[in-house]
């Protein structure tokens, strides 16, 4: 059930009580890339289980477990904009009332964007880049009728180069995602998150991405092309952080512009190989989420309970 649904349900119950014994009660809750990807195929095959696999650093991948939470799971807040006012001004959907996410726990986590999808249509303030493709977007994202929490997510139909959605963010953040694909984490070197210091083109600016290469989670700079493996470098599909088919998982990441620090989490456990003290330092203008293929085959991706804020939400429930 969503959160708009949940409120109207207490609302009411809340009414009857009144009506009944002459009084007033109340509740409150707080709330919380561009590039070629220079790389050359490595050794090694591409196979990769079903049924989750599990990661040198200790992530043990398969279903989307809970993991390290800072507190109570409360109601959070909906959408603030903070954080940054400026980007593209087209919306991707007209709904402006974007809904509230699930997991967080606290309002720091939700202090720049928080949505669970379920308002109906695409949040107005996610815009999708490359802008020249804006007018193609609806070919590339979708709402979709199934999610991780509740009954929608985006889906991104990963066919063609870069098909992101973007949002304004401060140079240092944290953020949430839960994130699902069609197929198991390829060979081939491609996208799903990235923070930029440009202004949304994938060939503008300096791009920190997470996402696969060599069947396993990474993370990229655009730039130069420097490389971080999740199985601690070694160029063939042996170990690192694999993900599923068809398996929702809680991607978390800490982008420390200024501090040149980057940290990515899946489902609660820090993947240790993917942790940088050195890519800086940057000034970050969005975070953009979605599919940006560089070499390897096409995928459906699907994304929900997004949260981007100052402080660590979590994977919650």
């Amino acid at each position: 059930m969503s959160f708009l649904a949940r409120s109207f349900s207490l609302l009411t119950l809340l009414t009857l009580a009144s009506a009944a014994a002459c009084g007033d009660d109340s509740s409150s809750g707080s709330g919380g890339a561009g590039g070629s990807g220079g790389e050359t195929a490595g050794p090694g095959s591409s196979s990769s289980g079903t049924g989750g696999a599990t990661t040198g650093s200790g992530v043990t991948t398969g279903s989307a477990t809970t993991g390290a939470t800072t507190g109570s799971a409360t109601t959070t807040t909906g959408v603030t904009t903070s954080a940054a006012t400026t980007g593209a001004t087209t919306g991707t959907g007209g709904d402006t009332t974007t809904s509230t996410a699930t997991g967080s726990t606290g309002s720091g986590g939700c202090s720049i964007f928080c949505s669970d999808f379920e308002g109906g249509s695409l949040p107005s303030e996610l815009q999708f880049f490359p802008e020249y493709l804006r007018a193609r977007a609806g070919e590339f994202v979708t709402l979709d009728s199934s999610g991780h929490s509740g009954s929608h997510s985006v889906k991104v139909t990963g066919s063609d180069f870069s098909q992101m959605l973007g949002i304004p963010v401060p140079s240092a953040f944290w953020g949430r995602v839960y994130v699902k694909s069609d197929t198991a984490i390829q060979m081939g070197h491609n996208t799903y998150v990235a923070a930029t210091t440009g202004n949304g083109d994938p060939n503008e600016g300096e791009h920190i991405r997470i996402g696969e290469h060599q069947c396993q989670l990474e993370l990229n700079r655009k730039t130069d092309d420097a490389e971080k493996l999740s199985n601690g470098g070694t160029y063939s599909c042996d170990g690192g952080v694999k993900l599923a088919a068809n398996t929702w998982y809680c991607l978390e990441f800490n982008y420390n512009g200024p501090g040149s620090e980057v940290r990515v989490f899946v489902d609660g456990t820090e993947v240790e190989q993917l942790h940088v003290t050195n890519w800086g330092p940057y000034d970050y203008k969005l975070f953009k989420l979605g599919f940006e293929k560089y070499h390897g085959g096409a995928k459906n991706m699907w994304y929900d309970d997004l949260a981007l804020g100052a402080e660590r939400a979590g994977c919650g429930p």
